[in-house]
């Protein structure tokens, strides 16, 4: 996902690739029992990828709010701090949120990508976009106040499903509670099953509450 000076390409690139997430999770989730392998895989490409695309939109919305981008209803977004470079806006991030490597780093700009501080957190996005004075804060936080979970949440399944061990699969069991959903299933079925008082899978709340924390951003 790259940078852009309009949000509204921005939203654009990220609502489809999540979209098509929501699709493959709708698929899975109503797959019957004796099909789980085949769910348990497409629900594992749907939390790793959704995860995937939340790290790569915050990251690229942050680079765009250094080009004085022009949000969905039209507003010219500025920044106190000038930044001449993407470099320049990585390096302001790593101090904003990586402040004990910076202050090492003595000068360094030539950051990897690994890095680079957790883009998935809305920590980091709020946090990089105080450092350079974006026009837009309150409106990131905002955006981040919305009433969901994913965030902290999502994190914890995609590490089982990159790694599975019973470690990982604890975490993300042990989540299981606070939606009222039995923790003593496999991580693919709690994300099937839908949380208390809603109509829904959880994997399809949480791919919601993405589309709806994006499209705030960019609005």
């Amino acid at each position: 996902m790259r940078p852009s000076r309009r949000f509204a390409i921005l939203h654009k690139s990220a609502s489809a690739r999540i979209h098509r997430l929501r699709r493959l999770a709708e698929m899975a989730c109503i797959r019957p029992s004796d099909q789980f392998a085949n769910a348990n895989r497409e629900i594992s490409w749907v939390a790793i990828e959704l995860h995937n695309t939340v790290s790569n939109f915050a990251r690229a919305f942050f680079l765009s709010c250094t080009l004085n981008p022009i949000t969905e209803s039209g507003t010219r977004i500025t920044c106190t701090h000038t930044v001449s470079s993407f470099i320049d806006a990585i390096d302001l991030a790593m101090k904003a949120c990586r402040f004990s490597m910076w202050s090492r780093a003595s000068g360094r700009k030539n950051w990897q990508r690994r890095d680079e501080p957790p883009w998935h957190q809305p920590a980091t996005l709020i946090d990089s976009s105080w450092e350079i004075g974006c026009s837009n804060y309150a409106s990131i936080i905002a955006a981040f106040a919305l009433p969901t979970m994913v965030f902290d949440h999502l994190p914890k399944f995609r590490n089982f499903y990159a790694h599975r061990n019973d470690s990982t699969s604890a975490n993300a069991q042990s989540l299981a509670l606070q939606y009222s959903i039995s923790p003593n299933q496999h991580p693919s079925r709690i994300l099937c099953a839908p949380a208390y008082g809603r109509p829904q899978a959880l994997i399809l709340d949480w791919i919601d509450d993405t589309l709806n924390v994006i499209e705030l951003l960019c609005e």
